[in-house]
Formats: structure tokens, sequence, C-alpha cells
């Protein structure tokens, strides 16, 4: 009965999380674009569901998929990573920026905080997983975190700075946060 009581819990959170990133679409204007964000993240999910079938136990690992096909896969998603935020500030209107701002300075400005927003978190999962055994390293991936998880925040707050804005940006963030952790962990081929 425990393991019919976490498939459910598991298949409400699958649910959950692919309808939470489907409201992107609202972003767009149209109604229509929520059903096709759907429809994207739902396709992410089952390639990773796929990837990730064979394998049994937590700690026992089975290659069940090509190199490639990871490594390919990986480096879509570490894409995805870096152009969402540039095209979700500057083809929408869920966050303004401001009209001094011309758009290919906001775009340099944009990818360069994606960059370092995905290296910091990065860099603090290298350091708390991987690298974890000493507390100084711990110690070191947690602050780095900290850092990550402020910079989108206190950046937007110079621009604008409304719930909503700051809101926004942190959606953003997770959707990003999401995207590079899954394509590291493909890449790297440590889950």
């Amino acid at each position: 009965m425990s393991d019919l009581w976490f498939k459910i819990k598991q298949i409400i959170t699958l649910v959950v999380f692919v309808a939470v990133l489907s409201l992107l679409g609202m972003i767009s204007g149209r109604p229509i674009m929520i059903v096709a964000y759907g429809v994207f993240f739902l396709v992410v999910v089952a390639i990773m569901f796929y990837m990730t079938r064979k394998r049994q136990r937590h700690f026992e690992k089975v290659k069940g998929s090509s190199q490639l096909f990871r490594k390919i896969f990986g480096i879509l998603l570490m894409i995805l990573a870096l152009i969402t935020p540039p095209v979700i500030i500057l083809r929408t209107n869920l966050i303004t920026l401001p009209e001094t701002v011309k758009s290919g300075a906001a775009l340099g400005i944009v990818s360069g905080i994606t960059v370092l927003f995905i290296v910091l978190t990065l860099l603090a999962v290298y350091f708390i997983n991987y690298r974890g055994s000493q507390v100084s390293n711990r110690v070191i991936g947690y602050i780095l975190y900290f850092i990550a998880a402020i910079v989108p925040g206190f950046l937007m707050s110079r621009v604008e700075k409304t719930t909503i804005g700051i809101g926004s940006v942190y959606y953003v963030a997770l959707i990003v946060l999401i995207l590079s952790y899954s394509g590291y962990g493909l890449l790297s081929n440590k889950e």
C-alpha cells in the first residue's frame, strides 16, 4: 500500500509541476500557448523519464540510454536555460524594463546575469554534492547558493520594485535552475 501511495504522490507532483510550468504560456497573451507550453514540458519530462526508466535503485546505476543522446539532450537543456530569460524578458510583457535600456544592452545584461546565475548555482551544487566531504566545502557551496538566490531579486529591485516584478524574475530563475541542473546532470552523468 505504501508503494501505491508513493506512486500516487509522484504522479500528482508531476501533474502540478507541468501545470505550473505551462502557466508560462500566459505571458504571450494567447491562451493557446498555455497548452503549447504544457505539451513542451510534458515532452521534456517524458524524455527524462525514458532516460532514467532503466535505473533500479537510488544507488544502483544501470546504463540504459546512449551517452550521445544524453549529451545532446543535456546540451539542449543548457541552451534552453541560457536563452529562456532573454526571450521572456525581451519578447513578453512579464518583466518590464525601463525605456532607457536599449534592446541590445538589455540582451547583454540579461544574458550575463543568466550566465552568472547558472555558474553560481552549478558551483554550489558541485561544492555541496561532489566536494562535500569536508564541512568547509559545503559551507562554500551554501554561500554560493545563497548569493545565487539573491542575484535575481536584487537586480530586479533596481529596475522594478513591485512584488509582481520580483516574483516574475524568480519564476524565470526557477525555470533556468531546473533546466540548467537537469542539463548539468545529463552532461556530467551525475544524478
